[in-house]
C-alpha cells in the first residue's frame, strides 16, 4: 500500500484528504505542534452526510521525517504561499523527494514550489514530480470552544495535472479510484487553464464578502449580485487576453458559465439572478470557502494579471480595497 504524508494537519483540506485517502493508502499527518495537539486531545471531528465522528490520524513530528524512507506522495495542503513550507519540509527528504501534490487555489503555487525546490537543491535534484490538484468540494470549519468540526460532502471531486516531472500518474490514479474520489486528469498543456477555471469558482462570493454578506445573501442581493457578475466579466476578459481559457469539467460547466457571463449583458443576467443563485449555491452547498486571508492569490492575483495585459479591472480593484480596508 502506498504511503502518503499530508502536511497541514489539522487544516480543513488536510483533514479531508487524510480521511478520504486512508481507504487506499497509509496516511501520515504533519503539522504545527499546537494544532496537532487538538487532534491528540480528541477535539477535532469530521462531519460528512449524516455522520459526525472524531478525527484521528497517525501523526509524526517534523524530526521524524528523515527516518521515513518510503513516502510516495507528499500532499502540501497549507494555504498560500507554499514556498516557505517547501523550504521547511523538503530538505528533510534526504534520499528521494516524493511526488509533491499541491492543493492550493490560484495559479502561482506550482511555480513557487518549483522555484523553492531549485533554490534548495539546485541541479542535484531533477527527478521529482509536482502534481497540481484542484479540489471542488467546499470545506468548512465550525469551532465551538476547543472543538473543531470539519464539514464537507461526498463524493470528493477533483481535477489534477502534472506541472513538473514525469507524466506517469497510474499509481496516483489508482489511489484516487480506490478512495472513491472522482477525478479528471487534465493534460499538462491545459494546466494553467485548469487553474484559471478553479479560480473562477473561488472568485464567486468575494464581492459579496467585501460588502459584509455571505455568498447566499450576496447572490440574492441585487447590488451585490451585480458586482459579482461585473467582477467575473473582468476576470474572463483578462484570462482571454492572456491566451487562456476555461474548461468544462464533470459536474462543473465552468467554460459554459464563463461564456454566458462574458456575452450576456448585465441587464439580462440580472433577470436570471434566481437561477444563477440556485446553481451556484448547489455547487457550493452554501458553504463559505474561507479564502479571504488568501485574497492576494485570488483578487490580487487577477488584478496583477490585468496590469500585465493592460486590462482595466475597476470592480475587482474596488473589492480588494474594501477587503483590505483601504
Amino acid at each position: 500500500m502506498k504511503k502518503i504524508m499530508i502536511i497541514g494537519v489539522p487544516g480543513r483540506t488536510a483533514i479531508l484528504f487524510a480521511e478520504e485517502l486512508r481507504k487506499a493508502a497509509n496516511i501520515l499527518g504533519v503539522g504545527k505542534r499546537e494544532l496537532v495537539d487538538k487532534i491528540k486531545k480528541g477535539n477535532v471531528f469530521v462531519s460528512k452526510g449524516d455522520n459526525i465522528f472524531r478525527f484521528d490520524v497517525n501523526i509524526i513530528s517534523k524530526k521524524e521525517i528523515p527516518s521515513q524512507k518510503d513516502i510516495d506522495y507528499v500532499f502540501v495542503t497549507t494555504k498560500n504561499p507554499v514556498a516557505s513550507v517547501i523550504k521547511e519540509y523538503l530538505p528533510l527528504f534526504e534520499e528521494k523527494i516524493p511526488s509533491i501534490v499541491l492543493s492550493q487555489n490560484g495559479f502561482k503555487a506550482a511555480e513557487e514550489a518549483n522555484e523553492a525546490i531549485n533554490e534548495i537543491f539546485g541541479a542535484t535534484k531533477n527527478s521529482y514530480q509536482i502534481i497540481r490538484l484542484a479540489l471542488f468540494n467546499s470545506v468548512r470549519e465550525v469551532k465551538d470552544g476547543e472543538t473543531s468540526i470539519i464539514e464537507y460532502k461526498t463524493p470528493i471531486r477533483i481535477a489534477f495535472s502534472v506541472f513538473y516531472g514525469t507524466d506517469e500518474t497510474d499509481a496516483f490514479e489508482e489511489i484516487l479510484k480506490n478512495s472513491g474520489i472522482e477525478y479528471t486528469k487534465v493534460q499538462r498543456n491545459d494546466l494553467k487553464n485548469m487553474e484559471y477555471s478553479k479560480l473562477f469558482t473561488n472568485l464567486i462570493g468575494i464581492p459579496s464578502y467585501s460588502l459584509g454578506l455571505n455568498i447566499e445573501d450576496g447572490l440574492k442581493n441585487k447590488d451585490a449580485f451585480k458586482e459579482e457578475m461585473l467582477a467575473l466579466k473582468e476576470y474572463v476578459t483578462v484570462v482571454k487576453k492572456s491566451s487562456g481559457h476555461f474548461l468544462n469539467l464533470p459536474h462543473y460547466p465552468i467554460a459554459t458559465f464563463a461564456t454566458l457571463v462574458e456575452h450576456i449583458p448585465l441587464s439580462i443576467l440580472m433577470l436570471f439572478r434566481p437561477l444563477v443563485t440556485k446553481l451556484v449555491l448547489k455547487l457550493r452547498h452554501t458553504k463559505e470557502k474561507g479564502n479571504i486571508d488568501e485574497i492576494d492569490y485570488y483578487t490580487g492575483a487577477i488584478i496583477d494579471l490585468g496590469k500585465k495585459y493592460r486590462v482595466e479591472m475597476p470592480i475587482n480593484e474596488r473589492v480588494l480595497r474594501r477587503i483590505r480596508n483601504e
